[in-house]
């Protein structure tokens, strides 16, 4: 009785998978948000290119090549697909443009050669060659860790073929003026009662009686 019962749990399990699988082939939409658009790495790395290259260019991000690059018309028809699916198969990170006519300027690419999850570890000799080609300025910017940028925008600056920006000197603190703490008296100091010559004498009031003028003052006021 026992073993009957056993198999027949066995038996409802099977049934339950296998349910289970068909229904799941049968949606067509097998997917599911992911968390967020950028990775952490590409995230920090975005703010600090956008803080580079300020409103002198708009940043769109995760471009297929084909969207930059186009296909000659004096190729052969073979060579036209073969280039287009290579074409559609490569993104660029961050596509530097002019704001006004969107006219493209300079691709940057991240790096990673520690983690290739996400990142472009290996360079890709069609891409680069594929850029170079068409003349479009080409960046492989390694991640690392403290990043500034001044930095990014000298690496920019020379891939463009521009004048470095100058860098401003770093000072950590302020510069104090004048003594850094109140300057005494050359003057021998005078004790409270020592006696001035030509002056009459006020005795010192005690905490109560001051208090007790207050008090009266406050009240005829």
């Amino acid at each position: 009785m026992e073993f009957i019962m056993l198999l027949l749990v066995l038996l409802v399990v099977v049934i339950a998978l296998v349910a289970s699988r068909f229904i799941d082939n049968s949606n067509p939409f097998q997917v599911q948000r992911k968390a967020s658009l950028f990775s952490p790495v590409e995230r920090s790395f975005l703010g600090l290119l956008e803080k580079a290259v300020q409103n002198e260019y708009r940043i769109i991000n995760r471009v297929k090549l084909a969207d930059v690059l186009d296909v000659r018309d004096s190729v052969s028809e073979k060579n036209r697909r073969s280039t287009l699916l290579k074409l559609n198969a490569k993104y660029l990170d961050y596509v530097l443009c002019d704001p006004e006519s969107m006219k493209v300027v300079a691709i940057v690419d991240l790096v990673n050669t520690h983690n290739k999850e996400g990142h472009k570890a290996v360079p890709d000799w069609f891409v680069s060659g594929a850029l170079e080609t068409a003349g479009l300025p080409y960046l492989r910017i390694g991640i690392k860790a403290g990043y500034t940028v001044a930095e990014l925008q000298t690496a920019l600056a020379t891939k463009l073929g521009k004048p470095a920006p100058k860098v401003e000197p770093m000072y950590k603190g302020l510069v104090k003026k004048g003594p850094t703490r109140p300057i005494r008296s050359l003057k021998p100091a005078i004790a409270a009662n020592t006696p001035i010559p030509g002056k009459m004498m006020v005795p010192a009031l005690s905490q109560s009686q001051i208090k007790a003028q207050s008090t009266a003052l406050i009240q005829v006021s």
